[in-house]
């Protein structure tokens, strides 16, 4: 609800229209515009619109997302180590009608990052899938979704494990930390988007587990001139980095984690 609720009204779409709600009140009363000349006016009016604008620029957007990507640090495999784990947090489904829960693509492409590494580490390493019941308790967990629909495509048998409580980042961590504790697991590779790594490692690192992070990274918008024009795909840039820079904000708040856990500090 609290996401939901960001995201409706502090991420460049809602400011937008909430500053155009507050200007249009204001000139309605007389009180702002009405003493003003009509082009200083129109202009006040249209400033909300010239501030999505600018937020809707792709080339705006991937900045404010690497930001978020550029505090991704943390441990690094050394040659000769072994991993004991995969965690692979997902990234939202949907229901596709007669077909059920599918997965987003989000989650998809977390998932593919989560398999090919444990081809390449190894098959005995196990894939830990993380993501429970959002859509309420009748309906599938996140991760069962994610393992079922990779399931349909896979020949082999990989090991494959299923973590179906948590509802958020911390949840996860909460909920796998005592699991790895007891595997006395040291080397654990956690896999999720570029720009929710340095929240998760976070979580993960309050609760006493220090991931290996291998992001999945977005495709990169490129250079072209169109990365500098308005576009839906730029908004949606900017609102993804405001909505985690929110998130983010809200977990220091509310104590989940400490500004010392999104500082890696190799040991």
């Amino acid at each position: 609800m609290f996401r939901l609720f960001i995201t409706v009204l502090f991420t460049p779409l809602g400011l937008t229209l909430l500053g155009m709600a507050l200007l249009a009140a204001l000139a309605w009363r007389r009180r702002f515009v009405g003493g003003l000349h009509g082009g200083v006016g129109a202009g006040l009016l249209l400033a909300p619109l010239l501030f999505l604008g600018f937020f809707s620029i792709p080339a705006v957007g991937q900045g404010l997302q690497n930001i978020l990507v550029s505090q991704i640090k943390g441990r690094v495999l050394n040659e000769g180590e072994q991993v004991q784990a995969i965690i692979v947090l997902t990234g939202g489904m949907y229901e596709a009608g007669p077909v059920g829960y599918i997965p987003r693509t989000e989650t998809v492409q977390r998932l593919a990052v989560g398999y090919e590494l444990q081809r390449r580490l190894g098959l005995r390493v196990p894939v830990i899938i993380s993501g429970g019941h959002t859509h309420g308790v009748l309906a599938p967990s996140e991760a069962r979704v994610a393992a079922e629909f990779f399931a349909r495509f896979r020949s082999e048998i990989v090991p494959t494990e299923l973590e179906e409580i948590s509802g958020n980042t911390i949840g996860s961590a909460e909920q796998l930390a005592p699991i790895l504790a007891r595997r006395a697991a040291q080397n654990v590779v956690l896999v999720t988007s570029d720009i929710h790594m340095p929240r998760a490692l976070a979580s993960y690192r309050a609760k006493g587990v220090d991931p290996i992070p291998a992001p999945a990274f977005m495709a990169p918008s490129g250079h072209a001139f169109k990365t500098y024009l308005p576009s839906a795909h730029g908004l949606s840039l900017s609102t993804a980095a405001f909505t985690e820079l929110y998130s983010l904000l809200g977990a220091l708040l509310a104590g989940d984690i400490r500004w010392a856990d999104l500082v890696y500090k190799k040991s």
